[in-house]
Order: C-alpha cells, then structure tokens, then sequence
C-alpha cells in the first residue's frame, strides 16, 4: 500500500474526506520517532465506515484530542485511491520513507 506522511494538524480535514468517500483499505498511524506507534483510525472496505481505532474511542469522548499526541501521522491506502486523497489536498502529503 502506498504511504504517506502528513501533519497531525491536517488530520481533521483528513479524516472527514475518507470519512464521506469511503475509500479502503485505510490506515492512519501515529508517528513515534519516525516510526508507526498507535493505529488512530481506519477503515477496512467501502461498505466499512472510516473511524477512530477501538482504543482511541474507548480513551476519548472526542478521539480527535489523541491527534496532537503525534505531531506526525502515516496514512496506509490503497493504490487506486491514493492519488484521489493527495490530489484533494495539494501540499499536506509527502511519500514515507521507504
């Protein structure tokens, strides 16, 4: 799946676009040194909403506190999608590491 890096100040914009178009398979990560430390949200296909992990709902009445904890986050996505999302918002994704 192709990866990319993004600011966690970006995430709410982010996460309402995958929200309303459903795309899947999606991961968002939060970063620790340069490294996936906590799955913040997901969704597992266009019929499965996009949405906050299990522990980030269970820790938070609002999860989007938990976003500021990781000033970098990773979005996983699937290929065809990919350039959708990143064409959508112009300057706030950049490829991972590899």
């Amino acid at each position: 799946m192709p990866t990319f890096r993004f600011k966690s100040a970006d995430f709410e914009q982010v996460f309402g676009w995958l929200e309303d178009n459903r795309v899947a398979p999606v991961e968002v990560w939060g970063l620790e040194d340069g490294r996936a430390a906590a799955l913040l949200a997901y969704s597992e296909g266009p019929a499965d909403a996009f949405g906050w992990s299990n522990w980030a709902s269970a820790d938070r009445q609002d999860p989007s506190e938990l976003s500021p904890l990781f000033p970098d986050l990773e979005l996983y996505i699937e290929d065809a999608p990919a350039g959708r999302i990143t064409s959508a918002f112009p300057g706030v994704f950049t490829p991972a590491p590899t």
